[in-house]
């Protein structure tokens, strides 16, 4: 049986475990062995999609503010991810992390340096001033995978980058466009759903949620707190004027401080493992711009009022600008409660508009099997 081991830095979110999940998910049905090396603080939190795991230390504001103790930190990854090499012997390493970070390349490139292994980088691409940079800078890191995968519609590309970028990608045959990754709707648990959350098809029903939730104060990546708390500071004004609103509000595994008391028509929850079916079941959905939240705003085709968070670069606004312009999403630009307040307002007078306009991701499609089948070319052909 082949081995495959992913590899993902997860500190503030779930972005880099999701999409490692879905392609695992996809390779197990072919008797792929999944070996997981993250920094994810609760792995299973997705579900056990893998055979074995490995933790290894997410970065921290407790290690940004301590210089040496960050190096340490950082040595004791790359052991850790070599230990896992050894002891694994994997055919193949799939790696999903931000490119530019030093400290959560460091584990896999000290791993590769002492027990070399073919890699494909699953590249989730940020703001194109972001993406040029790490295309001209960080050539040596690139050089590193036999596979570049880019999870991304043709369509999206072609809108946020420029022709010279895609010139330059489409030439070189390592880099491959597949496709978004997300999860379908499962149409058994929208109704598990509905019963949970006692959800009618009179209640104009809200989901408010933040992604992991996680921030870094010293890593640039404020915190997703606001969006609640600009939320709950408005719900009082909302129910004047929206009959049986109902909300629930996700705040994320990562997130903290919410020891509070909620108006009775809000449901408050930590983690939702069926996000994507209560999403389908939403009238909007007030979110940040995360690449998988929108992703299953696309397919359950549900208006939404977006409020960007800073994750160490623009990605998430240039994301949230680019739902605005093809009208399915509202942004609130000024992060206050009467900026969020007038977005949710203009979207529910928009409605039924923006649900017709999501027809502008008609090239939008599952990219899972093809991850996979690019993965499992490049096994076959060692």
């Amino acid at each position: 049986m082949k081995t495959i081991l992913f590899y993902t830095a997860n500190g503030v979110g779930l972005g880099h475990l999701r999409r490692s999940q879905l392609i695992a998910e996809e390779l197990k049905k072919k008797k792929i062995e999944i070996v997981l090396v993250t920094s994810s603080l609760s792995p299973q939190i997705l579900g056990k999609f893998f055979n074995n795991s490995v933790k290894i230390k997410p970065l921290s504001d407790e290690l940004l503010e301590n210089p040496q103790k960050t190096l340490r930190t950082r040595l004791d990854n790359g052991k850790i991810f070599l230990s896992a090499l050894k002891k694994f012997k994997p055919d193949l390493i799939v790696a999903d992390f931000h490119l530019s970070s030093p400290f959560t390349f460091y584990p896999l490139g000290y791993g590769l340096d002492n027990f070399p292994v073919e890699t494909v980088f699953i590249w989730r691409l940020g703001a194109s001033n972001e993406v040029y940079r790490d295309l001209a800078k960080e050539k040596e890191k690139l050089a590193r995978f036999k596979k570049i995968i880019i999870p991304h519609s043709f369509s999206e590309l072609k809108d946020l980058y420029s022709f010279s970028f895609l010139k330059e990608i489409m030439s070189d045959g390592r880099f491959e466009i597949c496709g978004p990754i997300f999860r379908k709707v499962d149409k058994d648990k929208i109704n598990k759903c509905r019963s949970k959350y006692k959800i009618s098809n009179k209640d104009f029903f809200i989901i408010v949620t933040s992604g992991g939730g996680g921030s870094l104060k010293k890593g640039n990546c404020e915190k997703a707190n606001k969006i609640i708390n600009n939320f709950l500071a408005i719900f009082s004004k909302l129910e004047k004027k929206i009959p049986n609103l109902k909300a629930v509000i996700i705040s994320g595994p990562y997130s903290k401080n919410f020891k509070r008391k909620f108006p009775s028509k809000i449901k408050f929850v930590n983690f939702e493992e069926n996000l994507l079916e209560l999403i389908n079941l939403s009238k909007l959905v007030i979110s940040a711009a995360g690449y998988n939240t929108c992703n299953e705003l696309i397919e359950t085709k549900t208006p939404s009022v977006l409020m960007p968070l800073k994750r160490g670069g623009d990605e998430q606004i240039i994301r949230a600008d680019y739902f605005e312009e093809k009208g399915v999403a509202k942004v609130a630009r000024d992060n206050s409660s009467q900026s969020l307040l007038n977005a949710i307002f203009y979207t529910k007078s928009h409605l039924d508009e923006m649900k017709k306009n999501f027809k502008n991701f008609s090239d939008w499609s599952y990219g899972n099997n093809k991850v996979a089948r690019e993965i499992l070319k490049l096994l076959k052909s060692f």
